[in-house]
């Protein structure tokens, strides 16, 4: 699907340059299922390269018992655009920090491939082969279409009509009940995370990341899953900046006075202003953030560093959130309440542009929420939120210790991205062989997979 939309937009590069004059755009880029067209401007053209766009991308449909590729694709642009694809594909996770969500991902959705797997399905691929495979695929296409902006309900009409004509004849839609399930794994309720360490792609990369994973509970837009959202987006914004603070900056500090520089506790205080000389001594990038996984509810917690091994590294982020507990319970509610204002605030932002507004609507129908009101819900909620609410879920969620000093049980996963650095960070590296490593990473995903026993199932939006 990757190599037809580059084929697409290839075949399109006149049309959607002379377009681009008249501030008209398009795109053409595959998802996990499908593939999704959009056409953006101010003109009143747009249709007009909407119906031009669609004309390229089902030429390749209704071809049943063909090998060649459609008129529309010029001769020797197949071979171009693969290679382009395969080196895309061979590039992909050099960089640690963002392999590390790219394998946090692929835990949590079978159906997302690697792509090293991707790179091995397409060598060899001849043109016959992928014709017919693309004419099976958009025999059995379903649509969902979105016309945001200035236009009437006639305008979105004529939007629909384009989009029929370009299907038919004979075009046998998919049903809604035969969607593809988009299933996320149900991580196992252990004291101890499931771990998957692998090494960097890139065997010259110093850098090593860990990603923390933690899996709260399901989204099904009911009012428990809505104010279970709301939590999860408040312990977000209580945590990014305290983390980032503690493990980042004051670790930074501590490391600096303590090995490297041996400052008096004078000279730290003056090094609290200037902290890109503690950066480039300790080397860390730390992150946060809540996830939104196809109706599965979590956070994630990123460090990349190049001086400390990714078990030290896992082990200072349950500290942290050992610590934080205490630092949550003591807070006085004047701040609480100002960090729940802070967060409405936000969620009732006006969008910046006519673009943000519809990706947000867009996101809802790829995700298959279909809730067009639901940061208006979610800031209704936030005025039911207590502080006795957040420690409830924080300490059923995040907490790593319970009441009686024992490690406690939680969905968690951690994943180990191990660099090729001189000392601690290096520590534990996988010795996979640089030809084989793509397919060892992919073993690895596979047992994972095969340990899991649960999935969250068809989540279903109410």
């Amino acid at each position: 699907m990757s190599l037809f939309c580059k084929l697409c937009a290839d075949a399109l590069v006149e049309t959607c340059y002379l377009a681009s004059v008249s501030e008209i755009g398009s795109t053409l880029r595959a998802t996990e299922t499908g593939f999704y067209v959009r056409v953006n401007g101010f003109d009143h053209k747009l249709l007009e390269l909407a119906k031009e766009v669609l004309s390229v991308v089902f030429s390749f449909k209704g071809r049943n018992g063909q090998t060649d590729l459609p008129p529309t694709i010029k001769s020797g642009r197949f071979e171009a655009c693969l290679e382009v694809q395969l080196r895309q594909y061979r590039n992909a996770g050099l960089d640690a920090s963002s392999f590390s969500s790219s394998l946090r991902l692929m835990c949590l959705r079978p159906a997302v491939k690697s792509s090293f797997a991707k790179l091995r399905a397409l060598e060899g691929i001849t043109v016959p082969v992928f014709v017919e495979v693309m004419n099976a695929l958009l025999g059995r296409l379903s649509v969902e279409a979105l016309y945001h902006g200035n236009v009437t309900k006639e305008d979105a009409a004529n939007a629909a009509a384009i989009i029929m004509d370009s299907l038919t004849p004979r075009h046998v839609g998919l049903p809604r009940k035969k969607l593809p399930s988009k299933l996320v794994v149900k991580a196992r309720h252990s004291p101890d995370a499931s771990a998957l360490t692998v090494p960097t792609i890139d065997p010259k990369d110093s850098n090593t990341a860990v990603e923390v994973y933690f899996q709260f509970a399901k989204d099904d837009n009911s009012e428990e899953a809505l104010r279970q959202r709301v939590l999860t987006d408040v312990l977000e914004a209580l945590l990014d900046e305290p983390l980032y603070d503690q493990v980042r900056t004051k670790e930074q500090v501590r490391a600096v006075v303590g090995v490297d520089l041996h400052l008096t506790e004078t000279e730290t205080c003056s090094l609290k202003t200037t902290p890109l000389t503690c950066f480039l001594q300790f080397g860390y990038e730390v992150s946060c953030g809540s996830r939104w996984t196809f109706g599965v509810l979590g956070m994630s917690f990123r460090v990349v560093t190049s001086c400390k091994s990714a078990e030290e590294t896992s082990s200072r982020i349950d500290e942290f959130l050992a610590s934080f507990r205490s630092y949550l319970e003591s807070m006085e509610e004047d701040d609480f309440l100002a960090q729940l204002v802070s967060l409405a605030q936000n969620k009732l932002e006006a969008f910046d542009s006519l673009e943000d507004e519809c990706g947000s609507y867009w996101s809802e129908i790829v995700e298959g929420r279909y809730d067009w009101e639901a940061y208006r819900k979610e800031v209704l909620c936030l005025r039911q939120i207590r502080k006795d609410d957040v420690l409830d879920v924080y300490d059923e969620w995040l907490n790593p210790v319970c009441g009686k000093g024992r490690k406690k049980r939680r969905r968690m996963i951690c994943v180990h991205v191990i660099g090729s650095g001189e000392g601690e960070a290096s520590s534990g590296r996988p010795d996979f062989g640089v030809d084989k490593v793509g397919d060892r990473i992919d073993d690895v995903v596979a047992e994972f997979h095969n340990s899991a026993k649960e999935t969250w199932g068809k989540i279903v939006h109410k």
